[in-house]
């Protein structure tokens, strides 16, 4: 049965819940309470758009994933609701603005896609600056059409304006005397359309401590934008801290999203899971190219990803594998023995972290996998490199660029303490791959594995570049996966 939105104020128009957060720079602030909302008829999940700029994206929050306002606006709904974050960095409500919302790209179409019961708008935050805010006297008209392309939906959602957040000081242009002369026409364009509005600036104005910057809500200000649109949404103020774990849902699987140790971390859990609980650790770019990941969770596995992002391996990484790790068999009771799956530069990690604990895993799943940072994205082989990356590694591992060349932990020159532990790997790879050249990856860690009397396994993909990855048949690695399960 689809949740009872709560005591909104509204006239007798379509009983949804509409909740629209276009937020931009800055989230906006919500007004005041509107008339109460019938139940809405019966439908589950509710799904709530929530469209906005930067602030609504979760810029100044640690994980904009896990943190941001709407983020947090979905854990604290429950699973009868599907919150969907539509924020654009730098948007602006108006049309004549510097980066209108209507304007970038497919942002409209992926609303419609998403098919919204409840929209909530958060805009204005960068309407503020001095170069947009020369068109004020367009920027009702403005709302109103963005207003009424929403009503116009199938879905005939329930609409709700927010005020932006309070701006500390001025920023980039962003300023709090501009937002003043914002609100009221925020508030008259609600009033004459029927809406609700969210009064997001009364509840964070004077409120320094709530943000990152002088415009971007940190955890804590997303947390306060939540709750308000959550009061507005439920019809009733939220009990109670905001849950730590997020359940959503993954090519028909349920997802947990969850912080531990800092770090976000996610979770997908099997209908009916094998005895023991094994899993695969996805090390990098959860969700790209699944196949394996899906037919192992229809078999029975868990998929797991903690996110060590631009870090390629580096002893940061490790320790924060360590800790995800210790969560994961402590906490979530998962098998002490998963299998790591190294997609690309996710090869550094599963090759290192399997090399400090190689009692700690089953086998080792490669797909066109850095096994050598010298060749990517050092290029200092036949690949391209990245320069770029290439900086960043040498800055994660704390190395000169002499001593990197010279580094002896490098995944193919440290096979050894695999090879004792006798942990089997599987090795997908293209051979036209020039962006991380298989004589120089996987090819190498083949030879000198096997020279170390280690079990290893290739499977070649002719004329295929680095792109795409897995196999479009994923059973040989379902298979030796399931050949190796300890």
């Amino acid at each position: 049965m689809k949740p009872h939105p709560a005591k909104l104020t509204r006239t007798p128009c379509r009983a949804t819940i509409a909740a629209i957060a276009i937020s931009l720079t800055g989230s906006l602030t919500p007004v005041q309470s509107a008339p109460t909302l019938p139940p809405p008829s019966a439908k589950t999940p509710v799904r709530i758009a929530c469209v906005g700029d930067s602030i609504t994206a979760g810029v100044g929050t640690d994980f904009p994933g896990f943190d941001s306002w709407p983020a947090q606006l979905g854990r604290m709904l429950g699973k009868d609701w599907i919150v969907g974050q539509f924020g654009v960095s730098a948007a602006t409500l108006g049309n004549k603005g510097d980066k209108p919302w209507q304007q970038q790209g497919t942002s409209f179409q992926k609303v419609m896609e998403f098919q919204p019961d409840v929209i909530v708008v958060m805009l204005g935050t960068n309407d503020t600056k001095p170069k947009n805010w020369a068109f004020k006297a367009r920027f009702a008209d403005d709302y109103r059409e963005l207003v009424e392309k929403f009503r116009a939906l199938k879905t005939r959602p329930e609409i709700f304006l927010c005020t932006p957040p309070y701006v500390t000081k001025r920023e980039g242009g962003i300023n709090e005397t501009s937002l003043l002369e914002q609100i009221p026409i925020i508030r008259s364009v609600a009033a004459e359309l029927n809406l609700a509005v969210i009064d997001n600036h009364k509840i964070t104005e004077g409120r320094d401590e709530l943000f990152f910057d002088h415009v971007h809500p940190n955890n804590n200000g997303a947390t306060v934008l939540a709750k308000n649109v959550y009061e507005s949404v439920a019809g009733k103020p939220f009990a109670g801290e905001v849950p730590d774990t997020w359940e959503s849902e993954w090519q028909g699987f349920v997802s947990q999203e969850f912080v531990a140790n800092k770090r976000y971390c996610r979770l997908v859990l099997p209908k009916t899971p094998l005895p023991g609980n094994p899993w695969i650790w996805r090390t990098e770019f959860f969700g790209a190219f699944p196949s394996v990941d899906i037919a192992l969770l229809h078999a029975g596995y868990h998929v797991a990803y903690v996110n060590a992002r631009n870090l390629y391996g580096a002893p940061q990484a490790m320790a924060i594998m360590d800790e995800f790790y210790a969560h994961m068999v402590s906490v979530k009771k998962m098998s002490a023995r998963p299998v790591l799956e190294g997609f690309s530069r996710g090869g550094l990690y599963a090759l290192n972290w399997a090399a400090g604990n190689p009692g700690k895993i089953s086998a080792i799943y490669l797909d066109a996998a850095v096994c050598d940072f010298k060749s990517w994205p050092g290029g200092k082989g036949k690949g391209d490199g990245a320069p770029g990356n290439w900086k960043s590694c040498l800055l994660a591992y704390g190395l000169t660029e002499e001593q990197a060349l010279n580094y002896p932990l490098n995944p193919v020159d440290n096979l050894a303490p695999l090879a004792r532990a006798g942990i089997p790997i599987i090795a997908v790879y293209g051979e036209a791959d020039t962006t991380v050249p298989p004589e120089e990856n996987s090819l190498v860690v083949e030879k000198r594995y096997k020279e170390l009397g280690g079990t290893i396994t290739l499977i070649a993909k002719p004329g295929v570049k680095h792109h795409p990855h897995s196999l479009a048949d994923p059973t040989p690695v379902v298979e030796f996966i399931f050949k190796n399960r300890l």
